[in-house]
C-alpha cells in the first residue's frame, strides 16, 4: 500500500474521530457493542441533516412546484411491489461463505481486495471460479470459500399476525411514488410532465457494510421521479423553458457501454445532448 494511500486512510480515520468528538455521529447501540452499518445522528449531525433536506426540498421541490410534488408513503410495503419491480430476483450482491467458520463476504469486493482487480459484473460462476483457481481464503480464520451464491438485500418482515403475509422495507423510496402515480396523477389535474419527490428512511441490509456513514444498512434518501407523455416530451414549452436555464451547463457521463469496456474515466455531455 502506497504511502498516499496510508496517509488517506489516516485522515478519514480523524475526520471520523472528530465527528464523534463533535456530536456530529456515532455508531447505534455502542453500549451493546454496536451493530455495523447503523449509525446515530448527534446534536450537530441531525441540524446539519435538516439543513441538507431543507436546502434539497428548496432547490428541487419549491423552485419548481408548478411541475414537482412532494408525497410520503410508507417504509414497509407487501411483497407483490417489489416482486413486480424485480427487487425480490435481482437486488442482491455476491455473498461466500467460509466452510470453516462459517463467516460471509462480500465476493466481489473479497476478489478486488486480494488480486487488485475489478470483480463488479463479473457472474457468480465467474468470481466462484477466481476465488477458486487463486486460492482466495477467509480473510479471518484461512479457511477455504464455499461457491458464490446471491444474497438479497432486501430487509423481510411480517405485516400484522399472519406468517404468510410478508412484507419488506423499501431500500429506496421509488416504490411509493411509481404506485401512487396514479392518485398524484388525478390530484394534479392529470398534467404532465409530473415530478414525484419524496424524503425518507429506506434499508438495505448490506453484506458487508464499511466506510461508515458511506455505507449503511438503513438512511435517509431523497428522490425524484420525473413522468412526461413520450409522445410530447417537451409539453408545450414546459421542459424547453426549464434546459435554457441549464443548456450551457455540461455533465459528466460514464455510459453503460463504455463501463462494459472497462473505461473508467466519465465523458462530457451538453444537457440537451445528454437528455
Amino acid at each position: 500500500m502506497g504511502s498516499r494511500s496510508i496517509a488517506s486512510e489516516d485522515r478519514y480515520e480523524q475526520v471520523m474521530e472528530l465527528a464523534k468528538r463533535r456530536g456530529f455521529f456515532w455508531p447505534s447501540y455502542e453500549i451493546y457493542g454496536g451493530v455495523a452499518g447503523f449509525y446515530d445522528l448527534g446534536p450537530l449531525g441531525a441540524r446539519l441533516k435538516d439543513k441538507i433536506i431543507a436546502l434539497w426540498r428548496h432547490y428541487f421541490i419549491r423552485s419548481h412546484s408548478h411541475i414537482v410534488v412532494e408525497i410520503e408513503t410508507p417504509v414497509i410495503a407487501p411483497a407483490r411491489v417489489f416482486e413486480a419491480s424485480g427487487h425480490l430476483e435481482h437486488f442482491t450482491d455476491p455473498i461466500v461463505e467460509c466452510l470453516s467458520c462459517q463467516r460471509k463476504f462480500r465476493a466481489d469486493h473479497l476478489i478486488e481486495e486480494r488480486l487488485d482487480i475489478k470483480a463488479e459484473g463479473l457472474s457468480l460462476e465467474e468470481m466462484t471460479q477466481i476465488i477458486h483457481e487463486h486460492d482466495i481464503r477467509c480473510p479471518v480464520c484461512g479457511g477455504p470459500l464455499d461457491e458464490v451464491r446471491s444474497f438479497n438485500l432486501l430487509f423481510k418482515t411480517t405485516i400484522g399476525p399472519y406468517s404468510e403475509n410478508v412484507g419488506y422495507l423499501r431500500p429506496e423510496t421509488a416504490q411509493g411514488m411509481f404506485v401512487a402515480f396514479k392518485r398524484v396523477h388525478e390530484v394534479t389535474r392529470q398534467r404532465l410532465p409530473l415530478g414525484i419527490a419524496q424524503i425518507g428512511r429506506v434499508a438495505r441490509n448490506e453484506i458487508s457494510p464499511r466506510q461508515g456513514m458511506i455505507r449503511l444498512r438503513e438512511f435517509t434518501i431523497a428522490e425524484i421521479e420525473f413522468f412526461f407523455d413520450p409522445e410530447d416530451p417537451w409539453h408545450g414549452g414546459i421542459l424547453e423553458e426549464l434546459l435554457d436555464r441549464v443548456s450551457h451547463r455540461k455533465l459528466r457521463v460514464l455510459r453503460a457501454d463504455a463501463k462494459a469496456k472497462g473505461i473508467d474515466k466519465p465523458e462530457e455531455y451538453g444537457v440537451r445532448e445528454a437528455i
